[in-house]
């Protein structure tokens, strides 16, 4: 019996390895409340994107707590596995900045990234990945996207 269209979809997205983490870290260790790095999801949808982020960052189980800004994802799980581990993550509502992820490990302390929309256009994405953030917090996740979609939408130099 010939396998179905259905069927050879499942095959190929079983074979087909998991995509790049788009995951850019400073060189430095930031001060508390600065930047560590940026991190670009393919999604929303935590469940896959956490654990491609926690692989990167060091393999699994060296982080087992992450907490972020509820209001950019729509279903955050109380927990999510990573490897053979379970990942709590935790939220924070107003207040707090919205574009940020903390990672918590017991053995390395605590990574903040800024977390780039999913959507954000490629050229924004790339700038945030590749632009170091202050080092002693003084440009806040929001302030460096709002900075990064000015320069894409922003006329060239010299056109017209």
């Amino acid at each position: 019996m010939e396998p179905t269209a259905a069927q050879l979809a499942t095959i190929a997205m079983c074979l087909s390895p998991p995509p790049q983490v788009r995951l850019s870290l400073a060189p430095y260790e930031a001060a508390p409340g600065a930047l560590d790095g940026a991190w670009w999801p393919y999604s929303r949808n935590l469940v896959d994107e956490l654990p491609l982020l926690m692989e990167a960052m060091d393999g699994a189980g060296s982080y087992t707590r992450v907490t972020l800004g509820i209001e950019l994802w729509p279903d955050v799980p109380h927990q999510v596995l990573v490897g053979k581990n379970l990942v709590t993550v935790g939220w924070f509502v107003s207040g707090h900045e919205q574009n940020e992820i903390l990672l918590c490990s017991y053995r390395k302390g605590f990574r903040t990234l800024l977390v780039i929309p999913p959507e954000t256009e490629a050229d924004a994405a790339a700038w945030l990945m590749s632009t170091p953030a202050p080092v002693d917090g003084s440009t806040t996740a929001t302030e460096l996207l709002d900075l990064a979609t000015t320069r894409s939408t922003a006329p060239e130099a010299g056109a017209g």
